[in-house]
């Protein structure tokens, strides 16, 4: 595992930032608001704050390529930190297997995202892209991440590797009901739906269980024991836990007691939001932050 960011000895020193997917005229304007300024090619807070992503920075938006260039360097100056999204860690994978990536401008960032970890376990909070799945963390925590070596295991779908690296950057499952049919906010019917993996979700519907929301006619249905066994709750009065990929509705809670999603899906919403840290162990929508178009 590649070394996390030593605690910054402030409780309050950390701007989070959903998934930017490109966009980095919203990145601009986010981090401004959040009291930022361009310090040349990267960003820098007069109070020391510091950035930190929680991955799918590229991909779908207009500047991949900035976006990238711009984390980086502030990264590289000590004003940010990144997680890897699972959009991120499939360009390490095609990179891997010489594979043609989705953007050729991504190759002269390969060194760079090689270097960067799937989690962060800070001393006051814990960021990573889908779910703070505890034995898929603790199973990683051993590994060096993500080495050629490591990224070419995942490959294999029945791998343990393959298994935890799904679990933590592209959330815990469910097989949805084979009756009928559920849509996701787009209208895509979808044969697996993404669970609320920090409850305990034994004996609850599928209207209580998937995050974001589903629509159709079997929501009173229940989950396959199969899938809620995969279930780790995380515990309420552990540390807060930041995460993005879900590609939330407007109208759903983004902040669940001390969980924290701050993807509101930028591409189709042009809303990218932010969360500004004060050291609370109960998180405050009040925090919340967003740029839009």
């Amino acid at each position: 595992m590649t070394q996390s960011p030593k605690p910054h000895p402030a409780s309050d020193c950390y701007d989070l930032i959903g998934d930017v997917h490109g966009y980095l005229d919203l990145l601009d304007s986010l981090v401004e608001q959040l009291g930022y300024s361009r310090k040349g090619k990267s960003y820098e807070h007069a109070e020391g704050r510091k950035l930190i992503f929680v991955g799918d920075l590229i991909n779908r938006g207009p500047d991949s390529i900035g976006v990238l260039r711009t984390v980086r360097e502030t990264c590289e100056q000590g004003n940010a930190f990144l997680t890897l999204g699972n959009h991120e860690f499939n360009v390490l994978q095609l990179a891997a297997t010489k594979k043609p990536l989705p953007n050729p401008g991504y190759e002269p960032f390969l060194p760079w995202l090689k270097t960067l970890p799937l989690f962060l376990d800070l001393e006051e909070i814990r960021v990573v892209h889908a779910a703070w799945h505890s034995s898929s963390i603790s199973f990683l925590s051993t590994t060096q991440v993500p080495s050629d070596e490591f990224v070419r295991k995942t490959r294999d779908k029945s791998s343990p590797e393959r298994k935890a690296v799904d679990l933590i950057l592209k959330g815990v499952k469910a097989h949805l009901p084979r009756s009928s049919v559920l849509r996701d906010r787009f209208g895509e019917i979808r044969e697996k739906g993404r669970l609320r993996w920090w409850e305990d979700l034994r004996g609850k519907p599928f209207s209580k269980v998937l995050f974001s929301p589903m629509y159709g006619n079997s929501l009173k249905e229940f989950p396959e024991h199969r899938d809620i066994r995969l279930i780790e709750p995380y515990p309420k009065d552990d540390k807060p836990v930041f995460i993005g990929h879900y590609c939330l509705e407007p109208h759903v809670t983004k902040i669940n007691e001390n969980i924290a999603c701050l993807d509101g899906c930028v591409t189709c919403d042009k809303r990218l939001w932010g969360y500004r840290y004060t050291g609370e162990h109960k998180l405050a929508k009040a925090n919340l932050v967003y740029a839009e178009y």
